[in-house]
C-alpha cells in the first residue's frame, strides 16, 4: 500500500513538474486581486511565491496577475468578483465571508481550532476539501476553492492591562473581530473598532486596553512595541490562519487536468513552505519584541478555560442556527480525535505553536 502511494505521488510530481513546451501556446492570464499586500510575510507574500511557481511549472503558459489590495477590487468584494467572473481568481481568507456563509470561519481559523499541520491533514486526508467546496457551491457561488497558504498563528493580543482571572475580561476595551470577538463580548469585554493604523495612538490616549492584530511577523511591522509592553500567548482566537485561492469555476473547468494539477501542486507546496517558515519568523519577531522591553506571557489557565467554555457555548448556538456550521465543526473535532496519538498527552485545544522566548522579559 505504501509503495503504491509512493509511486502515485512520484507520478503526480513528475506530471506537475513537466513544463509546457515553450511557444506551444499563448499564456492564459488570470487577474488575481488579493486581500493583503505581497510585502507582508505569511498573509501576502505567499501568493507572490505561489504565482511564480505556477508560472514555472506551466512553462509560462499560466499567468496569475497579482493585483494589490484595492487596485481593481476591494478586499471585501473578492468573492463576488471571482464568482461573477469580473476577476478570474482571488487570494483571501474565508472568514471575510462569514456574514453570508457562517461556516466560513471554520475553514480559515477559529477559536481553539486546528494548527497548520492538523488543518493540512484535514484538508487532504479528511473531509476538509469536500466540505470547503460544498460551502461555496451550496451558497450559490461560482468558484473553485483551494487552501493555498498558512498565514501563521496569532498571539492573544497586545495588552495594556494584566489578565489574572476571567473577571479581568469584564469591561476590557479590546480591538478584536470575528468569532474571538463574540467570545470576549460574551465575557463582558467591550469590542473597540479601531483601525490598525490608529492603534498606537489609541493605546497612548488610553482609549483601549488591548488589541488583537496579526501574526507576530506582521505585528513587527507596526510600532506597537513602543506603546504597549505586554503580549499574551497562545492565540486562542486563531491558532492558525488559512489563506484560500478562489478561481472562477468556469475558468477552472476550462483548464485541462495538467493545468489544474500545476495550480494544485503549487498550492500544496506553498502550504508546506509557509507551515515550515511561519514558526521561525514568529519566534524571531517575539524575540525582537522582548528585546524592546515587551513582556511575553502565557494566559492563566483559568482564563483559557473560561474562553474555551464560552467558545463552546457560542459554537453550539451557531450550530443550531446553521446546520452546516455544526456539520463542519463536528467533522473537524472528530478528525482531531481520530489522529490524536494514543497514550500521548494532548495539548490544550487551540494551543498556539508560539512559545514565549527565553529572555528576562518573560521572567
Amino acid at each position: 500500500m505504501i509503495r503504491r502511494r509512493l509511486c502515485a505521488s512520484l507520478v503526480a510530481l513528475f506530471l506537475a513538474a513537466a513544463p509546457a513546451q515553450a511557444g506551444a501556446e499563448e499564456p492564459l492570464h488570470f487577474s488575481t486581486p488579493i486581500t493583503y499586500g505581497t510585502h507582508l510575510p505569511g498573509l501576502g507574500k505567499p501568493v507572490k511565491d505561489w504565482a511564480a511557481e505556477v508560472g514555472a511549472l506551466s512553462g509560462g503558459t499560466l499567468s496569475f496577475d497579482i493585483e494589490q489590495p484595492g487596485q481593481n477590487v476591494m478586499p471585501q468584494d473578492i468573492l463576488d468578483a471571482v464568482s461573477k467572473g469580473t476577476a478570474a481568481a482571488g487570494f483571501s481568507k474565508a472568514e471575510f465571508w462569514a456574514n453570508r456563509l457562517p461556516a466560513a470561519a471554520l475553514f480559515s481559523g477559529f477559536p481553539f481550532g486546528p494548527d497548520a499541520k492538523t488543518y493540512a491533514a484535514w484538508f487532504y486526508a479528511g473531509n476538509g476539501l469536500t466540505l470547503y467546496q460544498h460551502m461555496y457551491d451550496d451558497g450559490g457561488f461560482n468558484v473553485h476553492v483551494l487552501p493555498c497558504a498558512f498565514g501563521g498563528a496569532e498571539t492573544a493580543g497586545w495588552f495594556a492591562k494584566e489578565l489574572k482571572s476571567p473577571e479581568d475580561i469584564e469591561r476590557l476595551r479590546i480591538r478584536i473581530f470575528g468569532q474571538g470577538g463574540l467570545v470576549m463580548q460574551k465575557l463582558g469585554a467591550s469590542p473597540a473598532l479601531v483601525p490598525g493604523s490608529k492603534l498606537n495612538q489609541a493605546f497612548q490616549d488610553g482609549d483601549i486596553d488591548a488589541a488583537e492584530l496579526y501574526p507576530p511577523p506582521v505585528d513587527a511591522r507596526t510600532d506597537l512595541a513602543g506603546a504597549v509592553k505586554r503580549i499574551y500567548l497562545p492565540g486562542w482566537q486563531q491558532p492558525e490562519t488559512v489563506m484560500e485561492l478562489l478561481i472562477n469555476k468556469d475558468r477552472w473547468n476550462a483548464l485541462d487536468d495538467q493545468q489544474q494539477l500545476w495550480i494544485e501542486t503549487a498550492c500544496r507546496d506553498t502550504m508546506f513552505q509557509t507551515m515550515s517558515e511561519n514558526p521561525v519568523l514568529a519566534a524571531k519577531a517575539l524575540s525582537d519584541f522582548a528585546d524592546q522591553g515587551v513582556t511575553i506571557e502565557t494566559l492563566p489557565a483559568p482564563v483559557l478555560d473560561r474562553l474555551h467554555q464560552t467558545w463552546d457555548e457560542i459554537a453550539a448556538q451557531q450550530g443550531k442556527h446553521d446546520p452546516f456550521f455544526s456539520q463542519v465543526l463536528d467533522d473537524i473535532r472528530k478528525f482531531r480525535a481520530e489522529i490524536a496519538t494514543p497514550g500521548a498527552v494532548a495539548p490544550m485545544a487551540g494551543a498556539s505553536s508560539l512559545e514565549p522566548p527565553m529572555t528576562s522579559a518573560t521572567e
